[in-house]
């Protein structure tokens, strides 16, 4: 059965509300009891099979100490959004870890091409922010 545009939404959102519940280093159960909600219906959020409320990501943002937008950026396939986020998780760091960084995205990028082909960057080596 194929899925619709909103239950893909919220696996995506899913995927980033349990990424973020572990790196804030709770678990689910403690979660689901800060939220005043079975740990079932917290389960059923991270895998997607219900959607989160705007209250509750809200909640959420609060109780791992980022932004309720992260929820939606996280999880957005929007090319657009994702470069706002590398942008903001790198625009702390020094030159030169900045330039690092672009080094790595780039040999991803190139490595998971779906054809395979290299471009002429990778003939070039690494590029840099300036």
């Amino acid at each position: 059965m194929k899925k619709t545009t909103e239950e893909l939404v919220n696996q995506r959102l899913g995927k980033t509300i349990a990424r973020r519940r572990k790196f804030a280093g709770y678990t689910q159960d403690e979660v689901a009891e800060r939220l005043d909600i079975g740990k079932e219906a917290f389960s059923r959020l991270e895998r997607g099979i219900a959607g989160a409320s705007v209250y509750r990501l809200f909640e959420l943002a609060d109780m791992f100490e980022c932004g309720v937008e992260t929820f939606l950026i996280e999880g957005s396939r929007r090319t657009t959004e994702q470069v706002e986020l590398i942008d903001r998780l790198i625009s702390t760091l020094s030159m030169p870890d900045r330039q690092l960084v672009v080094q790595i995205v780039e040999r991803l990028a190139r490595r998971l091409r779906p054809d395979g082909k290299k471009d002429r960057t990778e003939e070039e080596g690494p590029g840099y922010l300036v």
